[in-house]
């Protein structure tokens, strides 16, 4: 079920899929000739959450361009589209799934179920230098972990160790907001604004370049 689509900037779109439906009724809402890819695809998919999010993550596509878009991915795994008309990042957890695109600029985007889960991966991907607010510990672990997962999205590079080249600058939790991050793999040393977004079914990051 589609809960959100909107023009994020001139040239960005994004899509925000609940899953609440079974692969057939995902299945039966793309296109005559994706449907036959499709169907290809998932024949050797054998995890049925695995084939829910690839199928949310075409319908998603297919409602924000009016068309039949093909996904591809590069050889790091990158998605982009066959025929280039937009850039795109794409992300799912238990329940959703999301797509971004843009016109011009390179996308990231992160979506996250509520899971206490960040918890036992904290030392995995935040520095010792980084806030969490010890107040509302679980909810800034996980902003941190989409930030940083969108950070990933936006940079060229598969050498990213999250707890050691990407910093999030100290921030207060909002219901949306900006986030300020930088890298340290690069010579640039860029910084970054990641927006977000959270409400009482996920937390959603976006960023773009």
């Amino acid at each position: 079920m589609l809960i959100r689509k909107e023009i994020i900037e001139e040239g960005c779109l994004l899509g925000i899929w609940e899953i609440t439906e079974t692969c057939e009724q995902l299945l039966s809402m793309l296109s005559d000739e994706h449907q036959k890819h499709a169907i290809r695809y998932l024949s050797r998919v054998k995890s049925k959450q695995r084939r829910l999010e690839w199928l949310s993550i075409r319908v998603v596509l297919q409602i924000l361009t009016n068309d039949s878009k093909t996904i591809k991915h590069t050889p790091q795994g990158q998605p982009y589209l066959l025929d280039n008309s937009y850039q795109i990042s794409i992300s799912h957890s238990k329940d959703f799934a999301v797509v971004l695109l843009h016109k011009h600029k390179k996308v990231g985007v992160d979506i996250e179920n509520y899971s206490n889960r960040v918890l036992k991966i904290e030392n995995r991907f935040i520095s010792d230098d980084e806030y969490i607010d010890p107040d509302n510990r679980t909810l800034h672990l996980i902003l941190h972990w989409c930030a940083k997962e969108t950070l990933y999205k936006l940079m060229d590079s598969t050498n990213i160790i999250f707890k050691e080249h990407l910093y999030i600058y100290p921030f207060q939790i909002k219901e949306k907001g900006l986030i300020k991050a930088s890298e340290s793999l690069s010579s640039e040393k860029a910084v970054f604004d990641i927006y977000y977004e959270v409400n009482d079914n996920f937390v959603i990051t976006w960023g773009m370049v």
